[in-house]
């Protein structure tokens, strides 16, 4: 009864506000004129806004196309609806009316930008191109504007990176290392280096069918990028100004440690040292603690008097006073880290005339990042023009300016210099960061040379990492271009376009004198002062290309005819250096070098000739049909096998044209299309050089095991089939050089993609509902694979032409406006859902029906993203089988023993939906999107466990033992009793009778064995280190997640109050970005990968997905003001 009262109430209010307050509002004198609006088959147009022109007063009519409105005699009506002409009537004496509106043709021919910047009309595509309008992704904005599609393209995955200057990982349509175009130029992008502000339009060219005509380098797909040109109001120019600013507060996901025990081992801890030749000191009394590389595995936090880090210390004596064991850094991570912000602000300058138009744009952007010190600086200045010399001979260029900086760039990788290894998987809650924040108090710290840390034998002081542990980041990138056109006739121009993309950056890294590296021996057995690193590198590309367009209509034929060359030159440099422990502290030279430095240098070139067309044939209204072809002759391979062609065919018709559909169909398109694109040894992105070397462990150079690589563009070749020769390492302070262990093929033909791609699009409701659905089915191969060699041939592997795999996959897109009243309510949605998978078809060696990649030998029919792992072993009831010392048991044997599958890594689906409304001046929208299915590999939790700080260690069966535990050691002064009988998944069994055999990673003769229950108790401590860190199930968890990724609220100000001001328009938008995660899992965000495997992971020996220790993704709160002069 309540409940009905409560709705009653509802929809009471409702009608209310619908009905009732509206006409109050737009209440005014004149006469009620009542109408009807009608399409060209007098079909009712619901939905068609009616304002009374020059005034805020308005309607909209209903289901039946009816309205009522009051307005005065010689006053306008102005009758407004999507897909139709606007119409303005004025009123005379009559009361009644009825309006036709025509369909607007301009309205139904959406234009959107293809390959070459080729505009073309979307009816007449026979491929999927998806487009996002760069106004839409400015709001809610994230510095780097590719992480800004995210959710918004069907079949784009986009692995946002919450690091500072990360790229984000983009997979389309299962493919990575997608081609980046700007103004149709290709450029090489770190996605950092262009302001979103400076961008119209983002064009989504999916797959080779879409992009064959950038030949290799469009075979995964491009992003096409359309940048604002000049436009003018009344005056003739325009000003606009657009700023941002973003607070970051707050990790999404992140491992959550337990609080209950601290550092140790065996539930006992002791500040303690060891001599010399790694004997333990007898005393607990020392002045530094480089015993060990402690797990949280000490005592429990009661209070208990030990010696600490910051106990009391005589140095007459060498005593320490104990002080109470107590869990003071609960809070440390929130101690430490400080409130992120994110500050953009464009201005632009834009006008144009009857012969040119003229566009300047300046962008800084500054990001405080959320470690201390840690900092980004961009600027970007962008300048574009077109000026029509005659009426037959006009130009026009862009010229595209990014200079970015920063001091110092957190590490996210597994490594002393983490602040998640040291936080959330390696902290503990012994010592409270706020008393560390003297970097070098005594007695311990040495000012200049020895930090005051919280241990000695692992972990830093987190404070003297932040300000002298740095790794700074230069990098200058130029692109642009300049084109000349001429119109030969009507029909035939010509244009002649060249093009550069140019970068240099240099990254460096301060390792400061004490630093604890683990790989290293400790400082202070040898007075090491620290190390220093530089990376530099540069790189230039030019693309030159000639076109000849014709367009002809005879009849009803049309003929659009596109012809040209293309000459690309490519040059990449890079060198890498480190020292091999400073000689004096602080001064970070490379010649400040205790031992001889290591050097590093790599070069490469490349040239490309290319011929290419494309075609494109109509008749009337019925179909249209699109021919590409190119050639390219690329310097990669041997002479002799360096020219390929690949060509693709496109057809659309729609249908609505030409067929009389039902009346709630407005327009229906079908379209197929199919290419074959080839390609072979270049990459799209390269790492920091040091990650091209492997080096060994030579004094001090195991540095190089520590860091994450900031991924920089390259494009260029891989030299994976020449035999070259680079420098490795010192041979007895001997500069040395290794030879490639790959042999070179000179019989090694291009790879090959043939795709195919059919679809329709269809519109309802006089395009008020629209819906996109594309399947696609790619072939891929034969690949270029490298197969294993004799040793006796002293090279590891040859390239041969081999593994053939298919991806097949589905994508649909929604986009609707089920209200759309310019001056009421109005609703905007689009959505999409996409899925692929792909599977081996052919092995492609004589002889072989399975290859061995990774730890498994993949057959035909095996998916490519398939992961196989270590596995529980159960009996047939479930139960996991532990051995006779209460371990859990492990196979033995080979590959197909040991090995089981895991799952697949690549999500089953993955969607967003974006939502917008608006009531007049007001805008609410919001974005969620996530992924469905799929696995990866939780290396945090696994990290966690096995140094017992995750919180599940204290929870559950495995909490019960741990404290049983402490209980038995008397507060450990005494070794534990093993209390652990089991794990979380039950208490198990054990073996009892018969020998167990295995296949793919289980026991395979259940039958032959006897069971019986598992009784033997072991400790908490040496089950999470022991057989449990190498069963890669208990690791394994879902990619499922979705996210609310994004809410704007907005508000359009009066423009009658601005004019005063002199302000042509303004808004002003609260905005929050990443506000909720769910997931079944939170100790790290799974959006940041975007996919586990693809057929080319696996054939360049890639590796799968593991969750790691990147930063997880902050939540972003903030606003946006937009002003136009």
């Amino acid at each position: 009864m309540k409940q009905n009262l409560l709705k009653t109430c509802f929809w009471s209010i409702l009608a209310l506000v619908t009905f009732v307050i509206p006409q109050l509002l737009f209440a005014q004198t004149g006469n009620p004129i009542r109408g009807i609006i009608i399409d060209d088959h007098n079909q009712p147009i619901p939905g068609v806004s009616v304002m009374v022109k020059g005034t805020t007063f308005g309607t909209t009519t209903g289901v039946e196309g009816r309205f009522t409105i009051s307005a005065a005699k010689g006053q306008v009506l102005v009758i407004k609806s999507i897909g139709y002409v606007t119409e303005e009537i004025t009123i005379g004496a009559e009361t009644n009316i009825s309006v036709q509106l025509k369909n607007d043709s301009k309205a139904l021919t959406e234009v959107v930008v293809t390959a070459y910047g080729i505009k073309k009309e979307v009816r007449k595509l026979g491929y999927s191109v998806q487009e996002v309008k760069g106004a839409d992704l400015v709001k809610a904005r994230d510095p780097n504007p590719i992480n800004s599609l995210v959710g918004k393209v069907a079949g784009l995955t986009v692995g946002a990176n919450a690091e500072m200057l990360g790229r984000p990982e983009l997979v389309l349509r299962g493919s990575k290392d997608l081609l980046f175009v700007v103004d149709g130029s290709p450029v090489n992008s770190d996605t950092w280096n262009v302001s979103p502000d400076d961008i119209e339009s983002y064009s989504v060219l999916k797959g080779p069918n879409a992009a064959a005509l950038y030949g290799a380098r469009g075979i995964n797909g491009a992003i096409v990028i359309t940048t604002k040109k000049g436009s003018k109001d009344a005056k003739g120019w325009q000003v606009d100004f657009n700023s941002s600013t973003l607070f970051e507060r707050g990790l999404i996901a992140s491992p959550q440690p337990q609080n209950e025990y601290g550092r140790g081992n065996g539930y006992h801890y002791e500040y303690q040292a060891k001599d010399n030749s790694n004997v333990y000191l007898p005393a607990a009394d020392v002045l530094y603690d480089n015993a060990n590389r402690l797990g949280e595995y000490g005592p429990r936090f009661e209070g208990q008097l030990l010696r600490q880090y910051d106990s009391p210390y005589d140095p007459v004596t060498g005593k320490r006073t104990p002080t109470p064991w107590l869990a003071r850094g609960v809070n440390n991570w929130e101690n430490f880290i400080q409130t992120g912000m994110i500050s953009t602000n464009n201005l632009s300058i834009s006008a144009s005339g009857s012969n040119y138009a003229l566009r300047t744009s300046y962008t800084h952007m500054y990001q405080k990042g959320v470690m201390p010190n840690t900092k980004l600086n961009s600027d970007n200045f962008n300048l574009g023009a077109s000026y029509n010399i005659t009426p037959k001979f006009s130009v026009e260029g862009n010229l595209n300016f990014n200079k970015q900086y920063t001091p110092n760039i957190p590490d996210v990788s597994y490594g002393p210099n983490s602040y998640i290894y040291m936080f959330k998987v390696y902290g503990s809650a012994d010592y409270d960061v706020r008393d560390l924040t003297d970097i070098y108090k005594g007695p311990q710290g040495v000012p200049g040379l020895v930090q005051y840390a919280q241990e000695y034998g692992r972990l830093n002081n987190p404070w003297f990492m932040a300000e002298k542990w740095l790794r700074s980041h230069d990098k200058t990138d130029i692109y642009g271009y300049l084109r000349l056109n001429y119109k030969i006739t009507n029909d035939l121009n010509v244009a002649l376009r060249t093009q550069i993309s140019t970068w240099n950056q240099k990254r460096t890294e301060q390792v400061p004198s004490s630093a604890n590296l683990n790989a290293y021996t400790s400082w202070y057995k040898f007075g090491w002062y620290g190390d220093y690193r530089e990376d530099t590198r540069d790189l230039f590309e030019n693309n030159t290309d000639f076109q000849l367009n014709y367009n002809k209509t005879v009849g009803k034929w049309s003929f659009n005819a596109l012809l040209g060359a293309n000459q690309r030159s490519f040059k990449y440099n890079s060198f890498y250096g480190t020292t091999r422990a400073l000689a004096i502290p602080n001064v970070y030279v490379l010649s400040n070098s205790v031992q001889t430095p290591l050097t590093y240098t790599w070069g490469s070139k490349m040239q490309i000739y290319s011929s290419f067309y494309s075609f494109d044939i109509g008749y009337d209204k019925y179909f249209n049909i699109n021919t590409t072809g190119r050639y390219d002759n690329l310097s990669t391979f041997r002479p002799g096998k360096r020219g390929y062609f690949y060509p693709s065919v496109s057809l659309s018709s729609a249908i609505s044209d030409y067929v009389e559909l039902p009346t709630a169909i407005s327009f229906l398109k079908v379209r197929g299309s199919a290419a074959m694109v080839k390609g072979g040894l270049t990459i799209p992105t390269v790492g920091t050089a040091y990650q091209q070397v492997n080096f060994g462990t030579t004094n001090t150079a195991a540095l190089l095991n520590y860091g994450t690589e900031l991924y920089s563009s390259y494009d260029g070749p891989s030299y994976d089939n020449q035999n070259t020769v680079s420098f490795a390492t010192y041979y007895n302070n001997m500069p040395s050089v290794a030879y490639n262990n790959r042999l070179a093929d000179p019989n090694l033909e291009s790879y090959k993609r043939i795709s195919y791609e059919g679809g329709l699009d269809i519109k309802f409701l006089n395009n008020r509902l629209g819906l996109d659905a594309t399947y696609f089915d790619t072939e891929n191969g034969p690949q270029i694979f490298p197969l294993l060699t004799a040793p006796s041939t002293t090279y590891s592997s040859r390239n041969v032409n081999a593994i053939t795999t298919r991806r097949s996959g589905f994508e649909v897109s929604l986009n609707g406006a089920p209200f759309r009243n310019p001056n009421g309510f109005s609703w905007d949605i689009n959505a999409n859902i996409s899925t692929f998978k792909e599977t081996i078809t052919d092995i492609g060696v004589e002889g072989r029906t399975d290859l061995a990649l990774g730890n498994h030998n993949y057959k035909v029919g095996d998916r490519v993203d398939e992961i196989f792992g270590t596995k529980y072993l159960r009996d047939k009831s479930g139960n996991v089988v532990y051995d006779a010392t209460g371990n859990l048991l492990k196979a033995t044997g080979g590959n197909s023993q040991i090995y089981g599958s895991l799952g697949h890594l690549n999500p089953d689906y993955s969607f967003g939906i974006n939502n917008k409304f608006s009531y007049k001046a007001w805008s609410f929208s919001f974005q969620f999107d996530g992924r469905v299915g799929g696995k990866i590999y939780d290396y945090n939790y696994y990290a966690a466990r096995q140094g017992g700080t995750d919180l599940s260690t204290v929870q559950g069966v495995i909490g019960a033992a741990r404290l049983a535990e402490w209980n038995s050691t008397k507060q450990g002064t005494q070794a534990p009793t093993p209390a652990l009988i089991g794990n979380e998944l039950g208490q198990g069994v054990k073996i009892v009778s018969g020998t167990p055999k295995y296949e793919n990673g289980v026991i395979s003769n259940l039958d032959e064995l006897t069971f019986a229950p598992n009784t033997t108790p072991i400790t908490v401590q040496g089950y999470l280190n022991g057989t449990i860190k190498s069963i890669d199930e208990a690791f394994m968890i879902s990619r499922t997640y979705a996210k609310l990724r994004e809410v704007t609220i907005g508000y359009t100000f009066n423009k009658t109050f601005l004019q005063k001001a002199g302000i042509k328009s303004a808004t002003l938008s609260l905005v929050g970005r990443n506000l909720l995660y769910f997931a079944a899992r939170k100790d790290f965000d799974i959006d940041q990968y975007a996919s586990g495997y693809n057929s080319a992971d696996r054939t360049t020996g890639g590796a799968p997905a593991n969750g790691a220790l990147q930063s997880s993704t902050f939540r972003r709160f903030g606003f946006n003001v937009n002003l136009s002069f």
